[in-house]
This record gives C-alpha cells, sequence and structure tokens, in this order.
C-alpha cells in the first residue's frame, strides 16, 4: 500500500496544478474586485505668472543666471551672455545699456520695464 502507481501520481499532480490555478484565479478576481478604482482627474491648471513677474525685480549688476532667466526673452544663453558681458565690461550704468549684450534686443529690454533696475 506504500507504493502508488503512475497513472495515480500524475492524476495527483494535475488535480494539484488545476487546484494551485483555480487558487490563484480566485485571487486575482479578488484584487480585481476590491482594488481602488482610479479616480478621473482634470489636468492641474498652473497659475499664471505674468503678474507675479511684474512684482518680481531684478538689478541687472548683481543678479545670478537664474535671476535674469525670470526677465521677459531671457533664458539660460542671454544670461550667461549678460553675466559674460558684465565680467568683462563691468556694471551696467543704466538698463538700456543691456541692449548692447550680444543676443539682447533694445525690444527685449523695453519689455523688462519695472522688472530690471540698475544701482
Amino acid at each position: 500500500m506504500g507504493e502508488e502507481t503512475m497513472p495515480d501520481k500524475k492524476r495527483r499532480e494535475r488535480l494539484f496544478l488545476l487546484l494551485c490555478l483555480a487558487v490563484a484565479g480566485v485571487c486575482a478576481g479578488l484584487a480585481f474586485r476590491f482594488a481602488v478604482p482610479l479616480r478621473s482627474q482634470k489636468p492641474q491648471t498652473l497659475p499664471d505668472t505674468k503678474e507675479l513677474a511684474a512684482y518680481t525685480q531684478v538689478e541687472l549688476n548683481t543678479a545670478d543666471a537664474d535671476a535674469l532667466c525670470t526677465l521677459p526673452g531671457v533664458g539660460p544663453r542671454n544670461a550667461q551672455a549678460i553675466l559674460d558681458y558684465r565680467a568683462q565690461y563691468g556694471p551696467f550704468a543704466q538698463v538700456e545699456d543691456a541692449a548692447q549684450v550680444p543676443g539682447i534686443t533694445q525690444a527685449m529690454v523695453d519689455s523688462w520695464a519695472g522688472q530690471a533696475y540698475v544701482r
């Protein structure tokens, strides 16, 4: 009685595998049944920073690249050009002098009104 026949052993293995698959199926079903549904989210709107920029003032002779990038039309490349120009020629006497920096136009400098100043 200690020895099982080969067909009995195979049948028990198949039964065990089927039982495992059934348990896995039940677990997966329960996981989906009790999963918290995702709520549709509306895209988050960012606040308008144009009004905030009007209250930010940048001193052209002491500002670093990050501060210069807050000015309209100034990105990392133009900010670095301003820093390089300032290092080579010294501080600006007036805001309008920034138009002499390569890549900075008079229209850009005009758009800085109320945001950029020099001491």
